[in-house]
């Protein structure tokens, strides 16, 4: 037998008593207290706090997920301020004089004022802890707030409305807040609308103000119903009427507007047609030209210039033109004849 051989033989049998004995033997008890802790579960992990690279503070903690339900979400950014409320305790108690007052505006009136009278025909006080109006341009005033009407006590709300920028028949409502209840207050109010000289002017300071900054925007936006509309088509003493009466012949001429009867300067065609044509800069005149951004043509302006080169020239330096002064009358005394 081979050495290698003999050697394998010798570690079998050596091994043999080892492998029994491990079969037989009994497995050892182990202790429990002796092993390591086990890892806790996530809900068991200490809290950490932390914040990330974009500087939002972070934690370790997973939030649990809610339920789905079907309630309405509640919406955390914008918050509603409560209405005015008021405990109806004595329903009935105020009496008005009427609850539905109606005024026709005059021309060229700025705001309506109504005036609505109570009496607390109760036993017991009423209170009104406010008054809402039915949009910004009506204010609605009380005497206290809240306001407490005893019995037999009389007072007044004033409405007032804005009448600015408004035409035609408009109502709004004042709604009264009180222990008697929601009471509505309404006023209609029939305005009438503008006539030619002041429709679409707007607040008179602001459009001088915006001619000041820019002298062609008569010709545009609200400015254009007067300074524009009507002198489409015309040509001579119309389009003067139109075109340029409206400012150096208006009953409200503005201080640097000149007029044009009582100028102490020499004018002749080329006078006349330079200022329609290019107006002045720095001033309020517009050049009337479509080449400078005007409203009239070459030949709307000729007819212009040869009016007040013509006749109007006559108006306004010969006797009898529609400025001047009518002769004075001489009245002889009469002699009575001798008897």
């Amino acid at each position: 037998m081979k050495p290698h051989a003999l050697c394998r033989l010798a570690w079998m049998i050596l091994a043999m008593p080892l492998a029994l004995l491990a079969i037989d033997s009994p497995t050892p008890e182990v202790n429990p207290n002796l092993l390591p802790p086990a890892p806790p579960v996530p809900s068991q992990r200490p809290i950490r706090v932390y914040t990330n690279q974009f500087g939002t503070v972070m934690t370790n903690q997973v939030r649990p997920i809610a339920p789905r339900t079907n309630a309405r979400p509640t919406i955390h950014n914008f918050s509603v301020p409560p209405a005015m409320t008021a405990t109806v305790d004595n329903p009935g108690a105020l009496k008005w004089d009427s609850m539905t007052k109606d005024y026709e505006a005059k021309p060229g009136e700025t705001e309506a004022k109504f005036t609505f009278s109570l009496t607390n025909v109760s036993k017991a006080d009423v209170t009104i802890s406010g008054v809402h109006t039915s949009c910004g341009c009506t204010v609605a005033k009380l005497p206290h707030q809240p306001w407490v009407v005893a019995p037999g006590e009389n007072g007044e709300i004033g409405v007032t409305v804005d009448l600015r920028g408004k035409f035609g028949s408009i109502t709004k409502t004042a709604t009264v807040t009180s222990t008697a209840g929601q009471i509505p207050l309404m006023v209609k109010i029939v305005i009438p609308q503008p006539d030619a000289a002041t429709r679409g002017m707007g607040d008179r300071t602001r459009n001088l103000q915006v001619a000041a900054a820019d002298r062609q925007a008569v010709f545009r936006g609200d400015c254009a119903t007067c300074h524009v509309t009507p002198t489409i088509g015309k040509t001579g003493k119309a389009l003067f009427d139109t075109a340029c009466g409206i400012c150096h012949d208006g009953q409200n001429r503005a201080t640097m507007v000149p007029d044009l009867r009582a100028l102490n300067k020499p004018t002749d065609h080329s006078y006349w047609t330079q200022w329609v044509t290019s107006g002045r800069e720095g001033s309020l005149m517009p050049a009337f030209a479509l080449s400078k951004h005007g409203i009239l043509t070459e030949d709307q302006i000729k007819s212009l210039t040869d009016y007040l080169d013509g006749e109007f020239r006559l108006e306004i330096n010969l006797p009898g033109g529609i400025h001047a002064a009518p002769p004075a009358v001489q009245v002889q005394p009469t002699v009575a004849p001798k008897l």
